[in-house]
């Protein structure tokens, strides 16, 4: 324990060093991941919400019939006159006066698709589109394909270029660990040598570098988790952002903790061997 603290104070801006070090790199894991989360979490809202919008020419519970027996379709809800007055209100509060001078023919009954999950992609959209239009009862058929096309290739290229910068960063903090512990310890080559000459067992000269490894971890777990904290109560971009964030802390703490015993490690092998 001794040794530990002289280890700790002995090679203070190192050891301030060690703890910044650690902490940028886990702070730049956690950015990168929040963001690789967010634009999967976007991503999926927008697929849980893609619906086709069915223009009936005929009766609405008859083609709502005929949609609930395609393979593709998931549920088929029709939409009144007076519900689709209703949310485009909700939607849009500053034209109200203008629909009461238009009166209430303007808004007609539509049926909304809900197409199952495997559905959603642009190219099985356009095919279910294609069938639902050809039904002698439907006069259109609408699903925002430009948008919806758009937006696809856009969140699969964050969400992709998201995890390509997460596993930079997270290699990046591998080697922070490692490498900065790995520093401590080398300075302190000379008393460990000293400690070897002098009979210390292996596990006697070993075991102070391991608690110094955890003080590490625990320091600059502490601060990404405090900073991380003050983020998130004031910008939580999620609902569940909090505990997608706690889990994560918790495995970047492991983590680093590993590599960071592994840093001392290698850098007493090495010491050993007169390296």
């Amino acid at each position: 324990m001794k040794e530990t603290f002289k280890a700790l104070f002995a090679a203070s801006y190192r050891s301030v060093f060690t703890i910044l070090g650690i902490t940028l790199s886990v702070l730049m894991v956690m950015i990168t991941a929040n963001a690789a989360y967010l634009s999967y979490v976007t991503y999926s809202r927008i697929r849980a919400d893609i619906r086709l919008e069915v223009f009936p020419k005929g009766k609405p519970q008859d083609v709502a019939n005929f949609l609930k027996l395609l393979g593709g379709v998931k549920s088929a809800e029709i939409l009144t006159e007076d519900k689709a007055k209703e949310e485009f209100l909700k939607h849009y509060p500053q034209v109200k006066d203008l629909l009461e001078r238009l009166g209430d023919d303007v808004f007609y009954p539509i049926i909304r698709v809900y197409p199952k999950e495997h559905w959603k992609d642009i190219t099985f959209l356009d095919l279910l589109g294609g069938e639902i239009e050809a039904y002698a009862g439907v006069s259109g058929v609408y699903y925002g394909r430009e948008w919806l096309e758009a937006a696809q290739t856009f969140f699969n290229f964050l969400l992709g270029a998201n995890v390509v910068v997460l596993g930079v960063a997270f290699l990046i903090t591998l080697l922070v660990s490692f490498y900065t512990v790995r520093f401590v310890v080398h300075h302190r080559r000379n008393m460990i040598e000293i400690l070897r000459l002098a009979g210390v067992s292996p596990l006697g000269l070993r075991y102070p570098y391991i608690l110094l490894s955890l003080i590490y971890t625990v320091v600059s777990w502490a601060l990404v988790l405090t900073i991380g904290l003050a983020i998130l109560t004031r910008y939580s971009p999620t609902p569940d952002a909090l505990r997608f964030n706690l889990v994560l802390s918790s495995l970047l703490f492991v983590i680093t903790l590993i590599t960071t015993v592994f840093g001392s490690f290698r850098a007493l092998a090495d010491i050993e061997r007169g390296l």
